[in-house]
């Protein structure tokens, strides 16, 4: 409001502590420990519509009493606060108005989903092949399960890795949950082909989940750092796709203006481990999580052949034959990152 800073200091306090003392203290500073991001949470969405900034804070303390995290004693200290500060001529500070916020531009947000794992194997050249392809800054979102606890790594090494990737943006990792499409009762949908390999169906729905979120997550960022992508790139952290020797190309595969994806290898569908295009067309990819409300004529919830007649209904798409996805998928072995 006034155009300072928040800086947030250790205690000078020398205290001794022993087993008893530090148990007290963790019950007294329970609200510390188990609010703190409900709190921080409360500050970002709160507003003020007052012009004077000793009426803003009168106004904060009060309605961080009324959210909870404050007794009415904490008001009454605050109010005392103010009290003193007018007493002795204390001049407030101006509130500044907010000037419109710079946007700034980037060419490309990735979305790397999958399960913790195989960064140093496939991501990191992954990323590599796609800086080599494409003008601009790129800005990386890792969205990870952590939910795969065996497996020739152990998980707290695959965390590891992947806590330690420097080149990420934002790193989210999280475990599976419950989650229910809303495929309406009389659908009776079908997933699997037949005479082809069967997959898991809860893991199908968590992999639609995650990139849901993930463009989520990048359209939020924008929106908090004023930032505008021109593309996205939906990515698996477990895949080192194959790529054509640039992205930067005119025509049907121009990326400004269509979504590119790979060919299934095996039957007429789309494969679902890598695409790019334009952020708004690319919505339609990473969101198809909710149009599964809708039940389609035929059943047909396939990964590969429902996403290329979903996106072929709202979107341009080009299938790149020089581009493979979750067919070069690393194998699971043994030996291997997973």
């Amino acid at each position: 409001d006034i155009g300072g800073r928040l800086i947030f200091g250790t205690s000078t306090v020398k205290q001794v502590r022993n087993s008893h003392s530090f148990i007290k203290d963790m019950d007294d500073e329970y609200q510390l420990y188990h609010e703190s991001g409900s709190f921080v949470r409360f500050l970002v969405s709160w507003t003020s519509s007052y012009s004077l900034l000793s009426k803003r804070i009168a106004q904060l303390a009060r309605d961080i009493a009324q959210a909870g995290f404050w007794k009415s004693k904490e008001v009454n200290i605050m109010d005392a606060w103010l009290a003193d500060l007018h007493s002795v001529g204390y001049s407030f500070p101006s509130i500044i108005s907010p000037s419109s916020p710079l946007i700034i531009q980037k060419r490309a947000a990735v979305c790397v989903t999958g399960f913790a794992e195989c960064i140093q194997e496939a991501w990191i050249p992954t990323y590599t092949n796609i800086r080599q392809r494409l003008h601009g800054e790129l800005d990386i979102f890792l969205f990870l399960s952590s939910s795969l606890q065996q497996g020739p790594v152990p998980l707290n090494t695959r965390l590891k890795q992947v806590r330690s990737y420097m080149n990420s943006t934002v790193t989210i990792l999280y475990e599976d949950r419950f989650i229910d499409p809303g495929i309406p009762s009389n659908c009776y949908p079908r997933f699997q082909l037949p005479r082809h390999a069967t997959f898991s169906v809860p893991a199908y729905f968590q992999q639609l989940w995650s990139l849901n979120e993930c463009y989520d997550l990048v359209k939020d960022y924008e929106k908090r750092f004023n930032i505008q992508y021109q593309l996205l790139i939906r990515a698996r952290v477990d895949t080192i796709a194959k790529m054509p020797l640039t992205f930067e190309r005119q025509g049907i595969f121009n990326i400004n203006t269509t979504i590119l994806v790979p060919p299934h290898r095996y039957f007429s569908g789309i494969d679902d481990g890598f695409a790019l295009g334009p952020i708004e067309l690319m919505s339609h990819y990473m969101k198809r999580w909710y149009s599964f409300r809708q039940c389609p004529s035929d059943r047909n919830f396939h990964p590969e052949t429902y996403l290329k007649k979903y996106l072929a209904r709202f979107t341009n798409i080009t299938i790149d034959l020089n581009m493979s996805g979750a067919a070069d998928a690393i194998p699971h072995h043994r030996e291997r990152c997973h």
